[in-house]
């Protein structure tokens, strides 16, 4: 299973602020990890259910299915981003990257939870000109 600190690390990289032999700062990782919590308790909050549980450390594991991941590393980048200086002009590719690996996230929820149709909602009785009537409904 992968752990928060390959993700952190991996956004770090996309940003260029780390190359792959470096490891990040005790404070980086911190900072990682506090932006890691935060943007995807905001996912959960907007109904995004990828199982997120709050990680402390760098060894913990990812509370989140590997299908996620590449839109997790990218989108932590773009949090990163700011507190780096990194410009978007140095990262051009960085931020449709990020929401077209977000928005595969969201297509792949739709498709595995797809909306069921109600099929006991009562039909009414008869249409009228103006309105329906109906015995099963009290309106």
């Amino acid at each position: 299973m992968t752990k928060v600190a390959d993700i952190v690390k991996s956004a770090l990289q996309e940003l260029t602020v780390i190359d792959e032999q470096e490891t990040p700062s005790a404070e980086a990782m911190r900072s990682g990890i506090d932006w890691l919590n935060r943007m995807m308790r905001r996912w959960e909050a907007n109904l995004l259910a990828l199982g997120w549980s709050t990680v402390a450390g760098p060894d913990d594991d990812l509370p989140a299915p590997e299908e996620a991941e590449e839109a997790i590393v990218l989108n932590l980048a773009l949090k990163l981003r700011r507190s780096y200086g990194v410009p978007l002009g140095d990262v051009p590719d960085l931020p449709k990257d990020a929401r077209d690996a977000y928005a595969l996230l969201l297509r792949d929820q739709e498709v595995a939870t797809p909306i069921q149709p109600i099929l006991d909602a009562p039909e009414p009785d008869y249409y009228g000109a103006d309105r329906f009537r109906s015995s099963a409904w009290d309106y």
